[in-house]
């Protein structure tokens, strides 16, 4: 087995409330998971825990060579976490319900912001991968558009763009086909 992703006993609280009760997962490269269930059962709870965009209770994350034991890191000084957070999340592509594009930038830089300023990247190279991802997904002629001249489904190929620029090695999609047409889905 080939695991490049795990997660185990995941928890997390807000308050009194439980919202994530010892949470398991694992990723074998091209592996792709499903999590379904209701509205609030914590669903993006769980995605967000996964990229430490919200920090687990409890809990163990391997990924990308690196060990995060949550007991263990909560102790660690603020500049070592948020190190360790970085590092964790260069390798991590994200597509967020709301997509979260930056309003203030065109989609093109929303696309190459990452490539150049976390990866180091050339601009000229990730201009140019920017634009074949907007190929890829239908948008080149919108690359100068700002999120709010875009529709939602436009924005979320955006996002999904986005996502792919950092050549992640795992993407977290929170409702991957919400704001798509029915023909874009696949």
């Amino acid at each position: 087995m080939n695991t490049i992703f795990s997660a185990k006993g995941i928890e997390k609280s807000y308050g009194a409330v439980k919202v994530l009760r010892g949470l398991s997962v694992e990723a074998e490269r091209g592996d792709v998971i499903a999590i379904i269930g209701s509205s609030g059962s914590g669903k993006s709870t769980f995605l967000r825990c996964l990229n430490l965009l919200e920090m687990p209770d409890a809990g163990r994350i391997d990924f990308a060579g690196r060990t995060l034991d949550i007991a263990q890191f909560s102790r660690l000084l603020a500049r070592e976490k948020n190190r360790q957070i970085y590092e964790h999340r260069k390798h991590i592509g994200m597509v967020f319900q709301g997509f979260n594009l930056w309003s203030a930038k065109t989609l093109l830089e929303n696309i190459t912001e990452a490539p150049i300023h976390v990866h180091k990247r050339s601009a000229k190279e990730s201009i140019q991968q920017a634009e074949e991802l907007l190929e890829t997904v239908g948008l080149s002629r919108f690359k100068n558009a700002y999120p709010k001249q875009l529709s939602g489904g436009q924005q979320q190929r955006g996002a999904i763009a986005r996502a792919l620029a950092i050549n992640p090695s795992l993407i977290l999609f929170d409702e991957p086909t919400s704001a798509l047409d029915p023909e874009l889905v696949g």
